[in-house]
């Protein structure tokens, strides 16, 4: 299917899929619209197909000339965006955020973006609403195929339509195993980097190199349209953030897109083509590059600048992104791509190079000046390290026999680690802890949330032979977003994990669900304060009623032997006398984000855990204990 005509429906698919995308980012209702991407993926493996083999076909295709043409498409508007970003970051980010912004620039500058993502943070995470410069991951993802896949249809020029179709189709299906694989156990990896995400872009490469021709037929074209829309359209409702992706969950979008590239050029009168070849349509996919560079940044500043998104701030946003995205289209991308400017290609390529080598500078100012912290006379380390992470891990002693306890959690646990190390140390207890953020500490975790734990519990307890084992998660969250099944699943793993360990003698303690606040991102908000960018810190809360009506854990352990779990409830320390939560205590946030405790809150809570480890504490082992397999 290599074709060199312009075809419109094109850009009004890409229309299609940057709405996708810019909709979900504003929280407008299509909580799938993520799946955006992995359109434009598939339109450009099919384009970017299509211009190397036309050229190697015609004997006029040159590696030096395709890369200019790289750079002209995407590195002007991309610089203009990362600059301002930048300046705007410098402007009203905290030292930490700019350090952060620093460092991803230097990926994104190095095409590196992606890496750094999948080392740093999760696209669905809580932490992904600061980071400016998140989406150029999937820039990053492209820029990695196009510095390979010409190389190796070069390679590969003499290979027939068929065989070339036939290699593409078996690397397209390794990668895509790997993604099926790893969105279940490597997530992040797996939503980030190019071999999981290859098979995506391959699919577009082979609707390029068809080695047959179909004879058009409107109705078949027209129903396979219809299909591939509906498998583009249906995710963008369905999906949301606990959708394991990409896996299975891309393939309906992604060969939804290339059934209608298929569709629409046998038969360009099909009623999709006319749609999506609508004026209004096609001018959004001419700037939907544009617009996917702008709208992200526009959305990040403006949630730091005026809290939540509402509706007013949403048309701001909505306004500001568009007009950037068609001022860059057209003063910006327009121009570059017609060689009015840098025309010679040896510039091009020099220009390119100084520049991207300019915002690597900048970043690695940003984080060699600590976030440009002089900016700040009153800045507080103290606070800002409330803003980041979860406290850590659980100090452990590996060769010991006499293991007073063992801690299974998720990010609870972790917010928690500093506070139970303190205590251990307090107590000059033995423990050890099996923390994995994201995974309900229960031996059947993968079939509640699709992922397994890093250890089979049972083998660890079997193993380690502690007196005590305590479970630290995030209860509600997981009772609340799983099936009836799952739920069951929950309390059958409940109630064999403590029947398991009453029959060792085995103490299991369960930290309740930590309380949840009203306000996103308390730390953040308290620095802020402190710094005197806010005359007062934003300060929503719930109610403890709230709290309560939420499902509780304790119910899930019946039946289960009588006295064999031991509750810790920290709630009564993070209510008022009000019976409102607290967020600010003695100078601090208790709460990085909605959720998660910061490290003064682990420290807050020390009380509720400090009755265990007592307890722990003056409990004589036992003189022998028998251990079984499960």
């Amino acid at each position: 299917m290599v074709e060199s005509r312009y075809r419109p429906e094109i850009d009004g698919l890409r229309a299609v899929a940057v709405a996708a995308v810019v909709l979900y980012h504003m929280e407008l209702g299509l909580p799938g619209g993520f799946v955006g991407v992995d359109v434009f993926f598939v339109i450009s493996g099919f384009l970017i197909t299509g211009i190397i083999r036309r050229g190697l076909t015609n004997e006029s295709f040159s590696l030096a000339e395709f890369w200019e043409r790289r750079i002209r498409r995407i590195f002007p508007a991309l610089f203009v965006m990362v600059v301002a970003t930048l300046a705007v970051g410098f402007r009203l980010l905290i030292p930490t955020e700019l350090v952060d912004l620093g460092k991803s620039s230097v990926a994104q500058a190095l095409l590196l973006a992606n890496a750094f993502y999948w080392k740093t943070s999760g696209y669905f995470q809580d932490p992904a609403e600061f980071k400016p410069l998140l989406h150029t991951w999937s820039l990053a993802v492209e820029e990695q195929f196009y510095l390979f896949f010409p190389l190796a249809l070069c390679f590969l020029k003499r290979l027939s339509s068929k065989r070339l179709f036939a290699l593409l189709a078996i690397v397209a299906l390794i990668s895509f195993t790997a993604s099926v694989y790893g969105a279940r156990f490597h997530h992040n990896f797996t939503f980030y980097l190019l071999p999981t995400r290859a098979w995506e872009l391959l699919i577009g490469c082979m609707l390029a190199v068809l080695p047959w021709k179909c004879e058009s037929s409107s109705l078949r074209d027209s129903a396979i349209a219809t299909l591939g829309f509906l498998a583009i359209v249906f995710p963008i409702f369905l999906y949301d953030h606990k959708t394991p992706f990409p896996g299975l969950a891309a393939a309906p979008p992604v060969l939804g897109t290339a059934a209608i590239i298929f569709a629409t050029a046998n038969t360009p009168k099909v009623w999709l083509c006319r749609l999506l070849s609508l004026r209004p349509l096609v001018f959004i996919g001419l700037i939907s590059y544009s617009l996917y560079l702008w709208h992200w940044p526009v959305v990040v500043y403006t949630k730091m600048h005026l809290g939540h998104l509402h509706w007013k701030s949403i048309l701001f946003a909505s306004a500001v992104s568009l007009a950037l995205a068609a001022l860059s289209w057209k003063f910006v991308e327009t121009p570059l791509r017609r060689n009015t400017y840098l025309k010679q290609r040896r510039y091009l390529f020099f220009t390119t190079l100084a520049l991207s080598g300019t915002t690597v500078a900048v970043g690695i100012l940003f984080v060699s000046t600590k976030g440009a912290s002089w900016r700040f006379p009153n800045y507080s380390p103290i606070l800002a390290a409330d803003m980041t992470g979860y406290g850590g891990s659980i100090a452990s002693k590996p060769d010991s026999k006499k293991l007073d306890f063992l801690v299974f959690g998720d990010s609870h646990g972790m917010h928690l680690a500093q506070t139970i190390n303190s205590l251990t140390r307090e107590y000059s207890l033995s423990g050890d802890g099996v923390l994995q953020s994201g995974s309900i500490p229960l031996p059947n975790a993968s079939r509640v949330i699709g992922r397994e734990r890093k250890a089979n519990i049972f083998s660890v307890i079997n193993h380690k032979r502690p007196r005590h084992v305590v479970l630290v998660a995030r209860w509600k969250y997981y009772i609340s977003t799983t099936s009836e099944s799952g739920r069951e699943i929950i309390k059958k793993d409940l109630i064999h994990l403590a029947e398991f360990c009453s029959q060792r003698e085995i103490t299991l303690w369960v930290v309740k669900q930590t309380p949840n606040t009203a306000e996103a991102y308390p730390a953040r908000e308290w620095l802020l304060y402190s710094l005197g960018l806010k005359n007062a810190p934003s300060n929503k809360k719930r109610s403890l009623s709230d709290h309560q009506r939420e499902a509780g854990v304790e119910s899930l352990f019946q039946p289960s032997p009588s006295g064999s779990v031991r509750f810790i409830d920290l709630a009564p320390l993070l209510f008022d006398d009000e019976q409102m939560s607290i967020n600010y205590r003695g100078g601090r946030s208790l709460y990085r984000d909605s959720s998660h405790l910061s490290a003064w809150g682990s420290e807050h809570v020390r009380p509720a855990l400090k009755a265990m480890f007592r307890e722990m504490a003056i409990q004589a082992p036992p003189a022998s204990r028998f251990y079984a397999k499960p």
